[in-house]
């Protein structure tokens, strides 16, 4: 369906015809409604404008009404002042100005009027240099300068004439004594500011502000081109020299001052090339082309009332052209006097650049000084002609990294710090309080207030946990303290491996160049700097170790030693897990490990060793016989005075200090207990022996009885003493009486009982010796179970080295009198059951 073109519809009969359905009219009543809509709509935008410009037009119209007014009122007062009364009275009044000034100086209105002019230049100097005294004119440093020393020569020059009247008025000479006096401060006011302006360096001075320094200096001083050159190099050479120079009381040198003294450097070489000799020339040379009064910038001062004052200045004032020489320097006596300063200024350049560095001892500060330096002789230093920059970067290349080298050795040789900390310990040993240890589950001495975070919690955990007391963290924190700084040291030398130095200012340097200088500074320093780093540490490593071994060799054969091998072996463990990756550092400590683990043992295991060998060896009886099984019987279980020995052991060496039992300390403790185990019970073994062969039966039976009686009484000993200590005297007394007749008794009886004691002496004797034969063997075999079983737990030897347990294993099977191999792997088999069962409770020994 089409919708009706409605520019063709002029009426709504048109519409409502058969020619158009219900839903056409409805689509054409639509249209209609959407373009009223939008005819209003641009209607009202249209008014809205023609509005706006309706009232900025009559904003128009009232502003031109009020300066139409202004501009009237301006024109009437001076239609007023400019009327022919008004200008009469002023006629008339300036004559009667001249009359009364010739009457009262006597006719020379000259002298006054130059005496006026010679006061009003004394104070435009000072306001000129401080920038409020040129007036309108829109002035930079140099051109204030420069019309400040106009101003200086014209006062001389009125200095000069006034000197050459006679007779001056009191009033006048009074003017002329003080502008007198007050002309050399301001010369010297003049040449401080125009110092001022030439030691400065940098953007915000440009190189025309220089030049015109320069030619103010030169018209102050009526020097030459060469003396001009020679006081500007002058000038910024002391300026170098100050920027060094520091007294007591004030500030201390910074980078500062560094980079201060080099923008001095670069810029007066780029300075001197640039305007010496043409632009310094033709400057000087603008100075003399008209006289000083004819100048435009002096006219201008207000304050000099040059348009009243010029006619009563003589010719000699009038026509004075500066007479200055700008053409006794050439350009190869420019450069003979701009090499010989740069000579000079670059000793001075270094030398401060040194003494600036003597004070920085932190590396990063060093090496972002060395950036900084480096960048600005890169970025300026090429452009100077006729100058090589490679001889420069030298000598700040040179500079720099001698400082950074010997920063390196003192900071690294700070390690031997951690050695004194450890010899004032030795020498202030306390035992008791210097090995004192905190426990690991003593909760009460934790610090427990975890508002701060959990970072203190956990460090003291770990300290406990790695035996480190005051003592050990006192050389610990030392060691880790150095070993960050050592670490930064490195961070900053391999950052120095990545930088780039590229100049980005200018980029008229080749290839050549660019990669000739990168393979100076991004490589052959770090490198030296890494090579430095490196022998230094290996240096210092091998210093705190032998100073490690003096001290341990000087406290080995104390008596607490121990304790102190316990110390040493704490600390070389905390400082060989912060070792750099070196090879020459990698066997820091181990030359006096061995000793140490060796008294560690020998300390350790004295205790446990003394009881085991006075206790256990001694005993004669087998206390667990009753719980032998099997046929034949044999033992399962090892004597108690050897599982208390294992007992003891163990608990030693955690009384010692878990963090000190690594694998080879372990190894190291069970060496030695196998070694003195074997040592003992072949002592012992061979004293049973002994008695065996000499056949003491009796002794035998004594020893026995005596480690039974000895048993008991260690059980009942207590009871005992109270039992006898309760003997009254009339039971004593009955016992003497019959112990008398039993005597009688037993004399008349001996007669007739000989010939029986004859007979049954020999049966007795042979079953005594079978109990002690067998008894013998029972102790032997549980010796057999026992070693079996040490043997678990203390391992075996290395291959090559002599096995002693089992050669004293082969011993007492020997001599137990075991038939078959299948006794002795019965025992092998059940001591490594029980291990098995047990190794968990001796966790240290596992």
């Amino acid at each position: 369906m089409s919708t009706a073109d409605l520019s063709t519809l002029t009426s709504s009969s048109q519409i409502f015809t058969s020619n158009y359905t219900l839903p056409q009219i409805r689509a054409i009543h639509k249209s209609l409604h959407v373009e009223i809509d939008e005819k209003a709509s641009r209607l009202r935008t249209q008014v809205g404008n023609s509005y706006r410009d309706l009232l900025g037009t009559a904003d128009t119209i009232v502003q031109m009404r009020r300066d139409n007014d202004a501009v009237q009122g301006v024109l009437g007062r001076m239609g007023g002042r400019c009327g022919r009364d008004v200008v009469g009275s002023k006629v008339s009044g300036l004559s009667r100005f001249e009359r009364h000034t010739k009457e009262q100086s006597g006719g020379d209105v000259g002298v006054v009027a130059r005496a006026k002019l010679l006061e009003a230049c004394g104070l435009l100097v000072g306001r000129v240099l401080k920038g409020s005294g040129a007036g309108a004119q829109d002035l930079s440093k140099g051109d204030r300068v420069v019309l400040a020393s106009k101003v200086l020569v014209l006062s001389r020059l009125l200095v000069k004439s006034l000197g050459e009247e006679d007779g001056l008025d009191t009033d006048v000479e009074h003017a002329f004594e003080a502008a007198k006096k007050t002309l050399g401060g301001l010369r010297r006011r003049l040449l401080r500011h125009i110092e001022m302006l030439l030691e400065r360096a940098g953007d915000t001075v440009k190189q025309q502000d220089v030049l015109k320094a320069l030619c103010a200096y030169s018209l102050a001083t009526s020097s030459g081109a060469r003396d001009v050159v020679r006081h500007f190099l002058n000038v910024r050479g002391e300026a170098m020299a100050v920027a060094f120079e520091v007294e007591e009381n004030e500030r201390q040198r910074s980078t500062n001052d560094v980079l201060k003294s080099l923008a001095l450097y670069t810029k007066t070489l780029l300075d001197v090339q640039a305007l010496v000799p043409f632009k310094l020339s033709e400057a000087l040379s603008d100075l003399k082309k008209s006289p000083l009064l004819a100048d435009v910038t002096l006219k201008k001062l207000e304050g000099l009332r040059l348009d009243v004052y010029e006619r009563w200045c003589g010719d000699e004032i009038q026509f004075f052209t500066p007479f200055i020489r700008h053409d006794d320097l050439d350009g190869p006596q420019a450069r003979e006097m701009l090499f010989s300063w740069a000579k000079k200024g670059s000793e001075v350049l270094v030398g401060g650049l040194k003494k600036t560095m003597e004070r920085i001892t932190e590396f990063k500060a060093i090496t972002e000084l060395r950036t900084s330096v480096l960048q600005l002789w890169i970025r300026d230093g090429g452009k100077a002609r006729g100058f090589d920059p490679s001889d420069m970067l030298d000598e700040l290349r040179s500079a720099i990294n001698g400082h950074m080298l010997n920063v390196v050795d003192v900071k690294v040789n700070k390690l031997h710090l951690i050695g004194s900390e450890v010899a004032a310990t030795l020498e202030s040993w306390q035992d008791g309080v210097t090995d004192q240890t905190v426990n690991l589950w003593d909760v009460r001495s934790f610090d427990i207030d975890l508002i701060n975070g959990t970072d203190h919690f956990l460090q003291e955990l770990v300290a406990r946990l790695h035996g480190r007391n005051d003592a050990v963290s006192k050389a610990v924190n030392g060691f880790q303290s150095w070993r960050h700084i050592i670490d930064e040291v490195s961070e900053v030398v391999e950052q120095l491996k990545r930088q780039r130095w590229d100049n980005d200012i200018d980029e008229i340097e080749d290839e050549e160049t660019i990669e000739e200088r990168q393979q100076l500074l991004s490589k052959d320093d770090p490198r030296t700097l890494h090579e430095k780093l490196d022998s230094a540490l290996v240096k210092a490593f091998a210093d705190l170790d032998a100073k490690l071994t003096s001290l341990w060799r000087s406290k080995a054969d104390s008596q607490n030693s121990g304790k102190v091998a316990m110390y040493l072996l704490r600390i070389l463990r905390d400082v060989r897990q912060g070792l750099p990756t070196l090879e020459a550092v990698k066997g820091f400590g181990l030359e006096v490990v061995p000793s140490l683990h060796k008294q560690l043992a020998v300390t350790v295991s004295a205790r446990p060793l003394e009881t085991f060998a006075e206790k256990a060896l001694t005993q004669k009886t087998v206390v667990g016989r009753p719980l032998w099984e099997g046929k034949p019987e044999l033992p399962t279980q090892p004597s108690p005075r050897t599982f208390r020995f294992l007992r003891d052991v163990s608990k030693e060496m955690g009384d010692a200090g878990m963090d000190l039992w690594s694998a080879v300390a372990v190894g190291v403790i069970k060496r030695y207990l196998r070694g003195q185990l074997c040592g003992r019970w072949r002592v012992a073994l061979e004293r049973h022996l002994t008695k065996e062969t000499n056949g003491d039966a009796s002794v035998e039976k004594v020893d026995a009885s005596n480690d039974d009686a000895t048993a008991d009484e260690g059980k009942d000993e207590g009871k005992d003493k109270d039992e006898t200590g309760s003997l009254d005297e009339s039971k004593q007394k009955e016992e003497a009486s019959d112990k008398k007749h039993s005597d009688d008794e037993k004399v008349e009886e001996d007669s007739e009982e000989k010939p029986n004691e004859k007979e049954t002496a020999p049966e007795a004797q042979s079953q005594s010796d079978d109990g002690l034969s067998q008894q013998r063997r029972d102790l032997l075999i549980q010796w057999l179970f026992d070693i079996s079983l040490l043997q678990r737990y203390l391992e075996s030897p290395a291959d090559g080295e002599k096995d002693e347990f089992q050669s004293l294993e082969d011993e007492i099977y020997a001599h137990t009198g075991l038939e078959g191999a299948e006794a002795r792997q019965r025992i092998l088999k059940s001591s490594q059951d029980y291990h098995k069962k047990t190794s968990l409770l001796f966790g240290l020994l596992s």
